[in-house]
């Protein structure tokens, strides 16, 4: 089998390219930077580097390819705009491109994510069929890309599915609130119980690959997250006790926090850096309930979590620890 791969040298992109060339798949991954690109390149695996919203060589680069598997996009930025052109434009582009240029592919799998529906109003966990809601520009550029992957489904083997809140080895998203837990400090948005389904990096890139194995996930949408939601609580109990420390829990109320998101938001344009937290991640962690359903999945993949929150915690502090992140 022959896999093309973009978002192939970030954090998820990578764990796939690597159990994908474990079962003997012939890799291409395709990257917009070199992050990552040593330990997929001394597994054999070729890393081409390039944007999908410019002009690539892709009838090489898809030549005899038989899955795409596609990754990659904007997950923070210091304008809006960056969303849509890096997720939604990227995605219609190259929906369009695999649709004229591949017509032996034997499916197309796009990545989408939770917040692409948006939050569980009630805690209720989400289901496939579930209304688009998105609350942040990131969740509404990510809606916009499965559409139009959708709207390809008449042409094109299509696949979508949706990770909760991902962590594990080479996260850089949840490495700062680690990195403070270790220094002694917890902050929490909001002072009541909120709710989260979140997924090791091992258990999504399983479900990953049995979604486009399987001939009835054709035409179809997954929810891949924990077979439980946690409470804030449980999270931050698992952080603290992979670090095996006693860190203060800091509640913020929204309004401060919507004013740390702004404030940072502003530096990230001054400087021209994108920030780890602004509006738009503020307007996601004041939500009551990141829940989703993986009933589906489990009844037509075989998906099963098979990592805790707290072994899964515990290798990825163990992982940032011995590369020297924390």
């Amino acid at each position: 089998m022959r896999a093309l791969v973009t978002g192939g040298t970030g954090f998820i992109g990578s764990h796939l390219v690597e159990k994908l060339h474990k079962q003997g798949d012939e890799v291409i991954s395709l990257a917009k930077d070199g992050r990552n690109v040593a330990i997929l390149e001394q597994l054999g695996v070729k890393v081409i580097l390039g944007d999908l919203n410019n002009g690539m060589q892709w009838d090489e680069i898809l030549e005899g390819v038989d899955i795409v598997y596609h990754l990659a996009g904007v997950t923070r930025s210091r304008c809006a705009r960056d969303y849509y052109e890096g997720n939604t434009l990227a995605t219609k582009r190259f929906v369009r491109i695999c649709s004229s240029l591949t017509g032996s592919l034997k499916r197309f799998l796009y990545v989408s994510s939770l917040t692409a529906v948006g939050p569980s109003a009630d805690g209720t966990p989400l289901r496939e069929d579930a209304p688009y809601h998105p609350v942040s520009h990131y969740g509404k550029s990510k809606m916009l890309a499965e559409l139009e992957v959708l709207k390809a489904s008449a042409r094109l083997p299509i696949t979508i599915v949706r990770p909760s809140a991902v962590y594990g080895p080479r996260d850089r998203e949840w490495c700062p609130y680690i990195r403070l837990t270790l220094r002694g400090i917890q902050p929490r948005i909001g002072f009541g119980t909120k709710l989260l389904n979140i997924i090791h990096s091992d258990d999504l890139t399983e479900g990953i690959l049995q979604a486009a194995k399987a001939p009835q996930a054709v035409g179809e949408i997954y929810f891949f997250g924990s077979e439980q939601a946690y409470t804030i609580t449980d999270f931050e109990r698992a952080i603290a006790g992979a670090l095996n420390t006693h860190p203060l829990r800091v509640p913020l109320p929204h309004p401060i926090a919507y004013a740390i998101g702004a404030v940072g938001g502003a530096l990230g344009r001054i400087f021209g850096h994108d920030v780890m937290f602004n509006i738009q991640k503020v307007r996601e962690s004041v939500q009551y309930a990141w829940t989703c359903s993986v009933e589906k999945a489990k009844s037509e993949l075989g998906f099963r979590q098979r990592i805790s929150l707290m072994e899964g915690m515990q290798t990825t502090c163990d992982w940032y620890s011995s590369n020297k992140w924390i």
